[in-house]
């Protein structure tokens, strides 16, 4: 059975090719029944949890259910225990950990990391939890959730961190300290750097839409800069597109100051 939203005709100034409604979760819990339960991006939406993409809307319904589906909807057929489900708003939910566990089985790894690190920055899972839960994992996917577990950090300030991680693991580049506090030769602290190789005197900056709110933040971050520069330290900075878009410009300007340091 495949059940769909009420669709709107098209006027004459209309694409020619609608895409389908998406049924909405209340029609779909309602379908599917009592034991179906919104997961994998959806749950973590309702979570408030940060993705990397925005994703499809997911249901997962027992694995004995009908072969159904619903327009605008990824439907998964697992079988969900109690203790891995919640309610929120009166609708069931996958719980954090699983839908997390859900997402780094099913995304690719940055997608899998930014979620992950986003339960551990909202203080909504423990590092100790989430490597738990994920390294039970069996099945298609398991060995990245696993990666995930190990390189997801509380200390990840965003998404594009996040990405920028992912990143610097797929490209098999030494694993740098985040958030590593340099300090001068009084001890005073200059910056907290988000990504840092401390042999190679070498900080990376990734910098996102919003990261400069006003001239005084951005005027500050030079200053911070410039600082850096005159203990020693190179520093690189890449925006959210040189992550998402030139990743392989990113990993050659970090693997080439890493390169050079060594042949020093």
């Amino acid at each position: 059975m495949r059940f769909q939203a009420e669709q709107v005709v098209p006027g004459p100034a209309a694409a020619a090719i609608v895409p389908p409604a998406v049924v909405s979760a209340a029609v779909v819990l309602e379908h599917f029944g009592p034991r179906a339960t919104l997961s994998h991006e959806t749950a973590a939406r309702l979570h408030g949890l940060e993705l990397a993409d925005p994703g499809l809307e997911h249901v997962t319904v027992p694995r004995s259910h009908s072969r159904s589906r619903a327009d605008g909807w990824q439907v998964h057929r697992r079988d969900v225990p109690a203790c891995d489900r919640t309610v929120l708003g009166g609708q069931p939910v996958t719980s954090v950990l699983r839908t997390v566990a859900d997402l780094a089985r099913a995304l690719p790894l940055a997608g899998g990391l930014a979620v992950a690190d986003s339960a551990l920055r909202q203080r909504r899972s423990t590092p100790t939890a989430l490597a738990a839960g994920l390294a039970g994992l069996h099945g298609p996917g398991s060995g990245r959730a696993r990666l995930v577990a190990g390189l997801a950090s509380p200390l990840s300030d965003s998404v594009l961190e996040s990405l920028a991680a992912a990143v610097f693991l797929e490209a098999g580049l030494p694993s740098p300290l985040r958030q590593h506090e340099i300090s001068d030769a009084d001890g005073r602290l200059v910056a907290r750097a988000d990504f840092c190789w401390p042999a190679a005197r070498l900080v990376v900056e990734v910098d996102g839409f919003a990261f400069h709110s006003d001239r005084a933040a951005y005027r500050r971050d030079r200053e911070r800069s410039n600082a850096l520069v005159r203990l020693g330290w190179r520093v690189l900075r890449f925006t959210y597109e040189d992550i998402r878009s030139r990743p392989q410009l990113v990993v050659a300007a970090v693997r080439g100051c890493l390169v050079r340091t060594v042949a020093a």
